[in-house]
């Protein structure tokens, strides 16, 4: 999988968590925060959920989660967790 089909892939899940209020253009062109895209707390939950059941990851709680706000950060944090294929990060 490449970054792109990554990002593409976690911008989808952003757009479902969202109930279609952020398309995933919009969630692959937020540099910021998906919250200024108006990602609400639940829909936030909801995304960490998906990423955790898709990837195997788990992500706790009093994680500074506020580093997980953007799509490539989402996409940075299971390279280093090691998720993916081909990466050689520990878990």
């Amino acid at each position: 999988m490449t970054d792109l089909d990554l990002h593409r892939e976690l911008a989808t899940l952003v757009a479902e968590a969202s109930d279609g209020q952020i398309s995933v253009a919009e969630a692959l062109a937020e540099s910021e925060s998906l919250g200024l895209l108006g990602l609400t707390s639940m829909g936030y939950v909801r995304l960490i959920q998906a990423v955790e059941r898709k990837w195997g990851v788990a992500i706790e709680a009093d994680d500074d989660l506020s580093t997980l706000d953007t799509v490539p950060a989402l996409a940075k944090y299971l390279h280093s967790t090691g998720a993916l294929p081909g990466t050689n990060a520990s878990r």
